[in-house]
């Protein structure tokens, strides 16, 4: 297996995403992409598509399923940690990152670690 993916999978684990959500599956793999240098902007026509192919599925279903995770971790997860790695990011009427801004912290946070 992929480092970038097992980095990819305790990160998000760190964070307090179910590992049984679909969403934690695409997120991963969609930051895996990001740190192995796929384009992945703008998710929708890049980032999306390369998932939908690799899984199979629908991009629109791709982007729910990732939102849906996110929106689960901020509902179970440690808010503070979460806050202290995404507070500059979060959607002020939502109190979340969007799927872009999350994923583009996640992969800065994951560069920047030895």
């Amino acid at each position: 297996m992929n480092e970038n993916i097992i980095k990819a999978k305790k990160y998000l684990l760190s964070l307090g995403f179910a590992p049984n959500l679909k969403g934690y599956k695409l997120l991963a793999a969609l930051i895996e992409l990001a740190l192995n240098g796929e384009q992945i902007l703008p998710l929708k026509y890049n980032g999306y598509r390369q998932l939908a192919s690799i899984f199979d599925v629908d991009a629109a279903s791709i982007e729910k399923d990732i939102q849906n995770a996110i929106s689960a971790a901020w509902l179970r997860g440690d808010v503070d940690v979460l806050y202290r790695e995404f507070g500059e990011t979060l959607d002020e009427n939502k109190g979340k990152p969007t799927n872009k801004q999350f994923v583009l912290t996640a992969v800065e946070r994951l560069s920047n670690q030895a």
